[in-house]
C-alpha cells in the first residue's frame, strides 16, 4: 500500500519546480561526489502538497534536502501548532521524558555549566535545576524563550545558535535534542559546539536515524522525515564521520527503544483518506482523542510498536539516535575517514 503511494508521489515530481533543479555535485558533509536520489515526499505533518527531494551520499551515507526553503521562508513551515506540539512534548511527564538523557549525562558530568541548544520552553533544563548546574539555553522563538526563562531561571539566548555570543571553553555539557537535523550547516553548528565546550566536555544529542528499520519500512510516510523542517538526515555512520572530522571523540552512539510507528501509520491513513476524497486532519493540529481511539492506540503500541522498537534497538536500527561525543583534553588533528 505504501509502495503504491510512493510511486504516485514520484510521478508527481515531474510537475514540480523542485524536480527540475540540478542534482548537487558534492556532499555537504564529506565533499564526496557520489550523490544519488533518495526519495521524494511532501510535508505530511501539515498535509501540504509541495514535494521535496532528498538525496544521499554514497560515500558517507548522509541524506539531505536538495533544495531547502530559504532561511527567511522557513518560518512558514514552523507553524504555531508546531511550536505548541514541541512545547507540549517537552513539558509532559517531565521526570520520565528526560530520565534517560539525565542518566547518560551523569555518567560523565555531575555539574558545571550546561547549554541546551533548541531548549524550547525549558522542559529538559527544568530537570537540571539545582546548585550543581549553571543553566543556559538557545531558542529561536521569543515567546518560547521567555517561557523557558520563567520555567528554569536559565540564561536564554534568542536567535540562531551559531550567532550566540558564548566564549570558547565555556561549557561542561552541551545538549541538542532533535536539533542537528534542522540546521542549514551541521558542520558550522558543530564547530561552534566544539569551540564552546571545555576540554573534556561532552556533547549529548538525539536525532532521527535515517537508516532505521522504520525509515526503510515507511519510506515517504516515515514520521522522522519532517520535511522540509529536517534539512539533514543522519545515520550512525554519517554522524560518526562528521564528528570525527571535527576532532570529537566518540563516547557512544546507540539507538534507544523508541518508535515513530503510530505517527507513520497515521500518515498512511491520511494519504488513503485523501485518495478516497475524504478530509484528513493533519497531525500538526492538536486535538483531544476519543476513548476508543486512545484504547486502539494503546493496544497497537503494546502489541506492535513497543516489541518492534525493542528488537530494533538491540539491532542498532531504532528510529532515534542517542549520541555522546567528547572534546579531547589535548588538541589533535582531524581523523578523516578512519571510521568509514
Amino acid at each position: 500500500m505504501a509502495n503504491t503511494l510512493e510511486v504516485m508521489t514520484a510521478v508527481k515530481i515531474e510537475n514540480t519546480t523542485r524536480a527540475t533543479c540540478e542534482r548537487p555535485e558534492t556532499c555537504p558533509i564529506c565533499g564526496g561526489g557520489r550523490v544519488a536520489e533518495f526519495l521524494v515526499a511532501p510535508d505530511r505533518f501539515h498535509l501540504r502538497k509541495e514535494l521535496y527531494r532528498l538525496v544521499r551520499c554514497s560515500s558517507c551515507n548522509a541524506v539531505w534536502l536538495a533544495t531547502p526553503p530559504k532561511a527567511e521562508e522557513m518560518g512558514l513551515h514552523y507553524t504555531e501548532d508546531y511550536h505548541k506540539g514541541i512545547m507540549a512534548g517537552g513539558e509532559a511527564a517531565v521526570a520520565s521524558r528526560w530520565k534517560y538523557p539525565r542518566r547518560r549525562i551523569a555518567l560523565h558530568k555531575q555539574g558545571g555549566a550546561i547549554l541546551d541548544i533548541g531548549c524550547s520552553s525549558g522542559g529538559f533544563l527544568s530537570t537540571m535545576k539545582g546548585p550543581s548546574w549553571d543553566l543556559y539555553g538557545i531558542e529561536m522563538e521569543q515567546s518560547t524563550a521567555e517561557r523557558a526563562r520563567a520555567n528554569t531561571g536559565a540564561n536564554i539566548f534568542v536567535g540562531d545558535a551559531v550567532a550566540a555570543p558564548f566564549l570558547p571553553s565555556t561549557f561542561d555539557v552541551i545538549t541538542s535534542f532533535d536539533v542537528l537535523e534542522h540546521v542549514y550547516s551541521p558542520r558550522t553548528f558543530l564547530t561552534k559546539v566544539f569551540e564552546w565546550l571545555k576540554p573534556g566536555g561532552i556533547y549529548y544529542a538525539m536525532m532521527p536515524n535515517i537508516d532505521s528499520w522504520e525509515a526503510r519500512l515507511f519510506r515517504t510516510h516515515w514520521y522522522g522525515l519532517e520535511l522540509p523542517r529536517h534539512l539533514f538526515h543522519f545515520s550512525p555512520r554519517s554522524l560518526r564521520y562528521l564528528m570525527t572530522e571535527l576532532s570529537f571523540e566518540e563516547v557512544c552512539v546507540k539507538t534507544p527503544a523508541e518508535s515513530y510507528m503510530q505517527r507513520s501509520v497515521g500518515y498512511i491513513f491520511s494519504s488513503l483518506l485523501e485518495k478516497l476524497g475524504c478530509a484528513a486532519m493533519p497531525q500538526a493540529t492538536l486535538r483531544t482523542r476519543s476513548v476508543p481511539r486512545k484504547a486502539f492506540n494503546k493496544a497497537m503500541r503494546l502489541a506492535v510498536a513497543e516489541p518492534f522498537a525493542q528488537i530494533a534497538a538491540i539491532a542498532g536500527a531504532g528510529p532515534s539516535m542517542e549520541a555522546v561525543f567528547r572534546k579531547p583534553t589535548e588538541p589533535r588533528g582531524p581523523q578523516g575517514l578512519s571510521r568509514l
